[in-house]
Order: C-alpha cells, then structure tokens, then sequence
C-alpha cells in the first residue's frame, strides 16, 4: 500500500505560507518562537508525512497547500460533486428473490442459506449488495449505525456462515461459505470504524476523493503540529491523558459534523471532515502508543 506523500512543489509553498506568516507578524510584534518552531517542523512534516489510503480510498489523494485566499469549500474540483439527490447515479432495483444454486427454489435476494428444508446449502453472495445489506442493516446507507447492533448482526452471520462449519460439506458449500464469511469480515471492518465508514459512503454516493481534488488548509496542518509539539513535551501519563481528552472531542465533533453532512447530502462537506478525521485518528493513534521518553515520529502525525 503505497503512501500519499507531499510534492518538492507543496512543501514550498506551504514554507511560503509559513515565512508569509512570520513576515506578517514581525511586522507588529516580535516573532513567536513557538510559530518559528512551527515553522521549522512544518518543513520536517512536509518532507516525512504521509498519509495512509483509507480501506476504500483506492484513489491516491495529492495533498497541496496553497497560497490563495482560502474559499469557501476547501475542496477544489474541476466539476463539483453534486450534493442534490436528483442527481445521483440511479441504483438498479434488486430483486425480492434469487434462485437457490443447488436447489432452483427462490430464496430471499440476500439470503445466506436456502430455505428449503431438503436443501439448506449456503448461497452465493448477491450480486450489488452493499456493505450495510450484507450486515443486515438498514437497506438505506446511513453514517449513523448502532455499533453493538452491528456487532451482534456480525456474530450472527458469522455463526451461520463460518467455514468451518462446512469442512464436511461439499466443496461448493465450502467456497460459498468462505466468501460469504469475508465478506461479512470486510463489511464489518468497514463499517465499524467512522473513518472508512465515511469513505465508504462517499464511493457509494458516486462522490470519491479523486487526485484532481486538493485540500487548502493550512490552520488544519498548523493545529496538527501543535498537537504533536504537545505530546513531544508530555512528561507523564497525566499530561498525556489531557492531550487524549483534547483529541477525543476533536474525533467526536468532526464525526457529528459527517453525520449532518452525509444526512443533508453535502458531499462536499463530508468529504473535507474525513480529511480531518484522518488526521485526528492519527493523532489517536500516537497518543495510544505514547511511552515516556520515547520519541514521537514525523510520519505519525
């Protein structure tokens, strides 16, 4: 899995913004020397970062800092992504049944096993069924699931479907069995997490992130490096702590800002608050690794 890494051609331009800052400041006052010191880790971070692709990000995403004003999206698009549903690409409707492989009877369109008593083998998947249908969930995608209720759906398929249930069967009930317990693995893996939730969504709606898009934000690097210079100097478990509950209300308030955006089908707005979660989930993750005296890396955040 290859990472998104920053051209020679951002880095100077986001060192541009930066010196343009402390010009700008040393005009007024004397210059800070925490923003020099951001300034001197935004040229390590630029040069070290990268950011991993997401589960169904299969895009690769070219992050670039600008020197224009910031516009009021920070997503930038040769033709912007629709936020109206009546533009959307139309779903073909499934059907209510599907014939069983073995057996020819109809059986339920997602069925895991054929009904028939004589029968009872388990099906093939259903041909464009979706993460959210394969779990059992609400037919209409939705960022806001109940995570225990997926869970329990999970457990559930996987006790009906678990290959080693079929060892003994014939060998199409076993292959059968194997990919409807993978899918069910990737469809959880998904879902549970808001991140690739999200993304997930975005495919769904027709609206990826493409490599032509860029994200202008350069407070959002700034906050990031901030929160990085915070962990370096953390000392004990306690100041760590503070950092966590810091970046847990950053996790939280930017997945209730996916959820208003995804329920008001502003795609655009949905697809710069999953950059963001990125960048917080990585933060979570360093802050999760944190040891005393161990140093903490450019490449995490």
């Amino acid at each position: 899995m290859s990472p998104i890494t920053f051209s020679f051609a951002s880095r100077a331009r986001a060192l541009f913004i930066i010196k343009s800052t402390l010009s700008l400041s040393s005009s007024t006052t004397s210059s800070s020397p925490r923003l020099i010191a951001h300034a001197s880790r935004l040229s390590t971070l630029s040069r070290s970062a990268s950011i991993p692709k997401t589960t169904h990000l299969n895009q690769r995403v070219s992050w670039h800092l600008s020197t224009r004003s910031a516009p009021s999206s920070l997503f930038h698009t040769s033709s912007r992504a629709s936020s109206s549903p009546s533009n959307d690409k139309e779903t073909p409707q499934k059907p209510e049944t599907r014939p069983c492989w073995k057996c020819a009877n109809p059986v339920p369109y997602l069925a895991l096993i054929c009904p028939n008593p004589t029968c009872k083998v388990v099906q093939t998947i259903a041909p464009g069924a979706n993460y959210f249908e394969v779990l059992g969930l609400s037919p209409e995608p939705t960022f806001d699931i109940d995570v225990k209720d997926l869970r329990n759906k999970f457990f559930k398929i996987q006790q009906q479907v678990h290959p080693d249930s079929y060892s003994q069967n014939t060998n199409s009930d076993q292959v059968y069995a194997q990919q409807q317990s993978t899918l069910a693995n990737k469809a959880y893996a998904t879902l549970k997490d808001p991140l690739s939730r999200a993304n997930y969504l975005l495919d769904l709606s027709h609206a990826p992130i493409h490599e032509s898009e860029s994200l202008d934000n350069p407070e959002l690097l700034m906050e990031v490096m901030e929160a990085r210079e915070l962990l370096e100097d953390a000392q004990t478990e306690a100041e760590v702590q503070d950092l966590k509950d810091v970046n847990d209300a950053r996790v939280l308030e930017t997945c209730q800002g996916l959820s208003d955006a995804f329920r008001e089908r502003d795609l655009e707005t949905a697809k710069e608050l999953s950059i963001k979660l990125q960048y917080w989930i990585r933060i979570r993750n360093v802050i999760r690794d944190w040891a005393a005296g161990k140093p903490v890396v450019a490449d995490h955040v």
